[in-house]
C-alpha cells in the first residue's frame, strides 16, 4: 500500500503495515514520526529512524479507540510541530 496524504496543509499520511518498507517514499514524505495502530508483534528495526507510538488496538467494531485519541493526537501534533511528516498505519 502506498502512502496516502491526508488533504490539507499538514504533512499527515496514512498507510498499511507494508508502507514502512517503502523507505524512499517515507524519506520523500519527510516522515519523522510513526503511529502504529495495531496489536501485532512489530519489527522494531523498521522504526529505528522514527519517533514511534504504538496504539495496541484490534480491527474489530467494538474496540474502544477513543481512549487513545488524546495520546495519539498529542504525538501527531508534536511530529507536525517539529517540521516532520507523520505516518499513521494499521
Amino acid at each position: 500500500m502506498a502512502l496516502d496524504r491526508i488533504p490539507g496543509d499538514a504533512e499527515l499520511y496514512i498507510g498499511g503495515l507494508f508502507s514502512l518498507r517503502r523507505s524512499q517514499a517515507l524519506k520523500n514524505a519527510n516522515i519523522t514520526h510513526v503511529v502504529s495502530a495495531l496489536r501485532l508483534p512489530l519489527d522494531e528495526d523498521l522504526f529505528q529512524p522514527y519517533q514511534h507510538l504504538v496504539v495496541e488496538v484490534d480491527d474489530v467494531e467494538d474496540e474502544d479507540i477513543l481512549q487513545y485519541f488524546a495520546t495519539s493526537n498529542a504525538f501527531i501534533r508534536m511530529g507536525l510541530a517539529s517540521g516532520g511528516g507523520v505516518l499513521v498505519h494499521w
